[in-house]
């Protein structure tokens, strides 16, 4: 303990508690895994012409929470450039 000091080890682990960890030591310490790419292949069905116009459309897709507690998914279309954002209405947050 430090000399005149009110604070010790209990009240930093409080404040940690409620304001979570240092987001400044955590830089560069965790990282993201590269996920694998989903192939689908159900092209059949749609119109040769269509198919042979938009090719290479590459889509993105990821979830985002407004607030901590509203989940979305958002997609987007690579080489098109369209987008849609929707609610998941029966989703559960995960964090």
């Amino acid at each position: 303990m430090l000399t005149n000091c009110p604070f010790n080890k209990v009240n930093i682990l409080r404040i940690e508690e409620i304001l979570g960890p240092n987001l400044g030591s955590l830089t560069g310490k965790m990282t993201r895994t590269t996920q694998s790419k989903v192939q689908i292949n159900t092209l059949d069905d749609l119109p040769t012409k269509l198919l042979e116009h938009h090719r290479n459309v590459t889509l993105t897709i990821d979830i985002m929470h407004i607030n901590k507690t509203i989940p979305f998914i958002i997609t987007t279309s690579w080489a098109i450039d369209f987008g849609t954002a929707e609610m998941i209405k029966n989703g559960k947050n995960q964090q």
